[in-house]
């Protein structure tokens, strides 16, 4: 079966029914394959989020390079470069439209900086004039976003992706990761590298794996998450005050809320999850997908 072929008319009309909030501050994390064969492709896809929000309102994304063999091997070396114009980002094709847009601002961190567009982007991007050495802790932009009416969007993807929960950690002081910092360089206006120290919030050695499939599964049997579809994505709209509130919640019934409990992660119930070389995605139809081989289905409603 052919992907299933969507125009920005169709995700703007998607965006809308599923009651993305016009003049809105908006956290997206997304997989464009999964929404299907956009006409246009992500710029289009970036384009709908805009018109969706309005002139009044801001789209932030993800644009992380975090030391990783597989999704950003790049930053692992000693040497490496960060450059917040120009560094690809390891999140996909949206993000890296998004950073490269005019007006848009990019965070400085070393491994998970934000781009932003709108009237709130450089409020976001500096945590409203904080600082930018940590992507996580209170004084953060994402931080600072959530704090300040932000809702998330999960385009395509599960809620493992939802990096919320990562700062909610280190506001909850979780014994299971250790706050250090790593140093590589980034240029200066004129061109001159200078060192760039950004703090990290990493896994202990003893850390047996994340599962936020279950915080995902909560918000949704307590109705806390709009729940259609973007295109063939599976879009999942919920506020971060609501999440927030609910990770507080499950943390203090069970320390591990966040940690998975045995080998698997909780399976999501609604529509489908699938997997290829573009990681995990979730959409209406496998078949409609965006070919990416190989996909196999893990499970489905």
């Amino acid at each position: 079966m052919p992907p299933l072929k969507v125009t920005q008319d169709d995700l703007v009309g998607d965006l809308a029914a599923l009651g993305v909030p016009r003049g809105g501050l908006l956290f997206v994390h997304s997989s464009l394959s999964a929404i299907g064969e956009v006409e246009g492709g992500a710029d289009a896809v970036v384009d709908a989020l805009l018109e969706t929000l309005g002139p009044e309102g801001t789209l932030v994304v993800p644009t992380f390079t975090y030391a990783d063999p597989h999704d950003y091997p790049d930053s692992i070396n000693p040497n490496w470069i960060f450059d917040p114009a120009n560094t690809h980002s390891g999140m996909g094709a949206v993000t890296n439209v998004v950073r490269k847009r005019d007006g848009a601002l990019r965070s400085v961190h070393l491994w998970h900086s934000v781009a932003a567009i709108g009237p709130l982007a450089e409020t976001v991007v500096t945590g409203n004039g904080k600082t930018w050495a940590s992507a996580w802790d209170a004084n953060s932009p994402m931080a600072w976003a959530f704090d300040n009416g932000a809702s998330i969007l999960m385009l395509g993807v599960p809620y493992q992706n939802l990096t919320a929960i990562h700062i909610w950690e280190v506001e909850f002081g979780v014994d299971y990761r250790e706050t250090k910092f790593v140093t590589r360089r980034t240029p200066l206006p004129d061109g001159t590298l200078v060192p760039l120290a950004s703090r990290v919030h990493a896994r202990r050695d003893w850390h047996p794996g994340s599962d936020f499939n279950r915080f995902g599964e909560r918000m949704e049997n307590v109705g806390l998450v709009g729940l259609g579809h973007v295109g063939n994505a599976v879009a999942r709209l919920f506020t971060a005050a609501d999440a927030h509130e609910m990770a507080r919640t499950m943390y203090e019934e069970d320390k591990a809320a966040f940690l998975k409990q045995d080998e698997s992660i909780t399976k999501l119930s609604y529509a489908h999850t699938i997997s290829n070389v573009k990681g995990t995605q979730c959409v209406v139809d496998p078949a409609k997908a965006f070919p990416t081989p190989p996909a196999t289905e893990e499970h489905a409603a």
